[in-house]
């Protein structure tokens, strides 16, 4: 398992590295230059000597603690070799070595994903636009990506749930810190209609520098990026520094001239950001994505409250699904998708069981199972075990 390698890494160079990105460039498989030792370390010519101390030094056995740490919080993790690590985030200049996840991390790469940023000290006026872009969006099936953090960041969490919609939460600090107590109840949301993400390892403490790293994660996850309200130090504008530099697209709400928390969004229009005044202006904006039909009658009612709300999830009996020998098919699923679904019934199978009757190992059979759940097609039962829906 090559998860361990990516992690010792992290625990050497740090995070944020472009280190990692050549690494993963020239090495077909990280643990040839594990185990090369010294000799290779040297040989690749991009490390300090302080570095290559402290891959003498740090032992391997950290990163596999780690790894015990994951399994016991039921935290995947996807290192930057793993298929389901998504190619918007492996082609940045320094992609995360990790990333821990909580929850099922959507294919990025093949939806229409949006970031939406702003600052904590939003105005109720900040905070409705940015709930009202994220409901709307999310009801077009966009996939919305924020930080966590309070005001605009935690409106547009909201709003992605209470439209049912799928959302990616990056923190800045382990998953499993008590970072912002106030949003557990919103990050527990998140995780069963999407997922919570760090390239922090379990009981990492949310640092101060850790969040202007965290930003380039939020871009790189996001087709574009949709700044709300931003102060002229926000962090936000990291954020769109960081999609400049990745070639990715910047959205920006005109707010009130006399906010101060609204004068570098502001700002960014008048340095060439796209303005918009509606969710449409964003949709119309990516016309490849012609699944997602705009209409310029259709902006949704937004309730008044703020108040978190869990939608329950519903079972969607639509033209994309089919019964087929009585079971479920969704034709948007891949022949190995069906294959596995067809294997399920309504009594609960090991996940074992599954993988022998399907010929395939149990870590691809664990993905496509995770992709299952996430159609809501499939049920995870306690002990690995999983049946239909």
């Amino acid at each position: 398992m090559n998860d361990r390698y990516w992690i010792w890494l992290t625990l050497v160079l740090g995070y944020d590295s472009v280190k990692i990105k050549i690494l993963y460039d020239n090495y077909n498989n990280i643990s040839d230059f594990y185990n090369g030792r010294e000799f290779e370390w040297r040989f690749c010519g991009i490390f300090t000597e302080n570095e290559i101390e402290k891959m003498s030094s740090i032992s391997i056995d950290s990163a596999d603690k780690i790894i015990a740490e994951c399994i016991e919080l039921d935290y995947k993790i996807i290192s930057i070799e793993n298929e389901r690590y998504p190619n918007s985030l492996r082609n940045i200049d320094t992609p995360p070595a990790v990333l821990y996840v909580k929850g099922y991390l959507p294919r990025v790469d093949n939806l229409l994903s949006i970031g939406i940023v702003g600052t904590r000290r939003a105005s109720e006026y900040g905070k409705k636009v940015s709930y009202s872009f994220s409901y709307n969006l999310a009801k077009k099936g966009v996939t919305i990506v924020s930080g966590g953090a309070l005001g605009i960041d935690s409106s547009a969490h909201t709003g992605a749930l209470n439209a049912d919609g799928i959302t990616i939460c990056v923190l800045g600090c382990g998953i499993d810190f008590p970072y912002l107590t106030k949003n557990i109840p919103m990050r527990n949301a998140i995780t069963e209609r999407g997922c919570v993400i760090s390239e922090y390892p379990p009981k990492t403490e949310p640092l101060a520098h850790h969040f202007p790293s965290r930003n380039r994660i939020i871009s790189g996850l996001s087709k574009g990026i949709l700044v709300v309200e931003a102060g002229k130090k926000s962090g936000s504008l990291i954020t769109v520094r960081k999609a400049n530099d990745q070639g990715k697209d910047v959205f920006a709400v005109m707010g009130n001239i006399n906010n101060v928390n609204a004068m570098g969004s502001n700002q960014l229009i008048k340095d060439g950001a796209i303005p918009v005044t509606s969710y449409i202006d964003i949709l119309s904006y990516y016309n490849e994505y012609n699944n997602l039909e705009v209409y310029q009658d259709d902006e949704y009612d937004i309730p008044e409250s703020e108040i978190i709300k869990i939608p329950a999830k519903k079972l969607q009996e639509n033209a994309e699904k089919q019964f087929i020998h009585g079971h479920r098919y969704d034709v948007e699923l891949e022949e190995e998708g069906n294959k596995i679904y067809h294997i399920l019934g309504t009594k609960p199978k090991y996940i074992d069981e599954i993988a022998l009757e399907g010929n395939m190992p149990i870590p691809k059979v664990s993905l496509i199972l995770a992709e299952l759940e996430t159609k809501e097609l499939v049920v995870a039962m306690p002990g690995r075990q999983y049946k239909i829906k």
